[in-house]
């Protein structure tokens, strides 16, 4: 690393857990997404420019799509932008989509989710100005309470695509093996 760059490195024991959307079992992320803004609002990697976010948190490939979905809305508020473009890959059939994403700030994500099968786990990268925040960890604990907190509420009901919006975007995506063009208002054909 150069001179006055930092890197974070996120040693919170992250949880999640299931709420639920619609008929579509969510996880709740409250625990990591808690210590990447606290971290990113200390300025000590500077304006975050990419996230890469994988994980093994799906118990079913119809849970794949929606959580795709969460993990979007949770990268545009780390990047504090909305995504302008998405191009989505790979098989619900065969377990695992992924994600690009262009944001209207110029910033840049790349998302995977995959099946559990037993063990999931998750790798996060989000990489400033001046430095990153890491967190590598394949221990994953759920919630006692089963709910999501109102922090994370907040951020999916302020993301600028709805996560029904960007499941639709993401299903047109995989369609027609193209990138998607978005905008604030919603994705467009």
């Amino acid at each position: 690393m150069g001179q006055g760059e930092h890197q974070v490195s996120v040693k919170a024991e992250v949880e999640f857990s299931l709420s639920t959307v619609g008929r579509i079992q969510m996880y709740d992320w409250t625990v990591l997404n808690h210590t990447v803004s606290e971290s990113l609002a200390g300025g000590h990697v500077g304006a975050p420019v990419f996230v890469r976010w994988t994980a093994a948190a799906a118990n079913s490939g119809r849970e794949l799509k929606p959580l795709l979905a969460e993990m979007c809305a949770y990268a545009g508020s780390w990047l504090s932008a909305g995504p302008s473009r998405l191009y989505a890959t790979g098989e619900e059939a065969d377990g695992h989509l992924s994600l690009a994403l262009e944001y209207d700030n110029g910033a840049s994500a790349l998302l995977a989710i995959t099946l559990t099968n037993g063990r999931p786990c998750m790798n996060l990268a989000v990489l400033g100005a001046r430095g990153a925040i890491y967190h590598t960890d394949s221990t994953i604990l759920s919630r006692a309470d089963g709910t999501a907190s109102e922090f994370d509420t907040e951020i999916l009901s302020s993301a600028a695509l709805s996560l029904e919006e960007t499941v639709a975007a993401i299903e047109r995506s995989l369609a027609a093996s193209l990138p998607v063009p978005l905008s604030p208002s919603g994705d467009q054909p």
